[in-house]
């Protein structure tokens, strides 16, 4: 799938394009659930702008934070609720955010240990908020946090 981000880092030498576009892998098992409600929905080109204003993170700031709208939208299409989301490079957990948003359970892994510590307290912001400090889902976003060396 490609992400077109509507409003790209500019490059003011203009030495080169523009990076725009994204590339997104995903992985599902055999038994994933697909939830297209139309046609439209079906593309593997997906438009949005990048992380700006209060979602934008800047303590610490993650270099490729995702935008939640669009994250909820792969989430919506591709798995049902109860099911788990995993994220294998976690950074700053916006994948988490949207998976909780949509009653999906999350598995998030990042070896940077401030984009792990910022991805635990927007994750538990994110529940506060979503659930009024009670988890609709059975069990709590599993994080885990593994050095790099």
């Amino acid at each position: 799938m490609v992400w077109h981000k509507t409003n790209p880092v500019p490059k003011f030498r203009k030495a080169g394009f523009l990076n725009s576009c994204e590339m997104i892998v995903c992985m599902w098992n055999k038994g994933h659930t697909w939830n297209f409600g139309k046609q439209s929905d079906m593309h593997n080109f997906f438009e949005s702008s990048i992380c700006m204003g209060p979602e934008r993170l800047d303590n610490p700031k993650h270099p490729t934070q995702k935008p939640v709208k669009l994250l909820k939208h792969l989430i919506k299409i591709a798995s049902k609720e109860g099911d788990i989301v995993l994220d294998p490079f976690m950074g700053v957990g916006s994948t988490g955010v949207a998976a909780l948003k949509m009653n999906r359970r999350f598995i998030g892994i990042e070896i940077e240990r401030d984009y792990f510590e910022a991805a635990k307290k927007r994750l538990q912001q994110s529940q506060n908020t979503l659930f009024d400090n009670t988890p609709v889902l059975p069990s709590n976003p599993t994080l885990c946090y593994s050095e790099n060396k």
